[in-house]
């Protein structure tokens, strides 16, 4: 039941704004004992799911600029497949250190920049 109930926590806490990706990907590898890429995976799959609900509400709207969307979805998708390839070929606790100093360098910067990261 845990197994539902904290992922679902942590998608309504990243809906409020929270950087949830993070949260799930340490809550995953720390209490559930997942692999580091494989959590970092279930993230990158709960950010696509995500943002293709956000990009309908906003193409309905008319908010999305269609032509720059295209490019930096290719250019996406690239940068995904190269680091997937890198992830790979790192050592799992090697990219876990990796993540969390990710998490605390950027934590740090939003902290003493006096800015929100989610808002920026």
């Amino acid at each position: 039941m845990k197994t539902f109930i904290i992922p679902l926590m942590i998608a309504i806490i990243s809906g409020m704004g929270l950087g949830g990706g993070g949260l799930l990907v340490i809550y995953l590898t720390l209490f559930e004992g997942t692999d580091q890429i494989i959590a970092q995976g279930a993230n990158l799959s709960f950010f696509i799911i995500t943002a293709l609900a956000s990009t309908v509400m906003n193409a309905r709207a008319k908010r999305i600029r269609w032509r720059t969307t295209l490019l930096l979805s290719a250019a996406g998708i690239i940068a995904s497949l190269l680091g997937t390839i890198a992830a790979s070929a790192l050592d799992s606790a090697l990219l876990g250190r990796i993540f969390g100093s990710m998490l605390v360098i950027g934590g740090a910067i939003s902290l003493f920049s006096g800015k929100s990261s989610s808002h920026s």
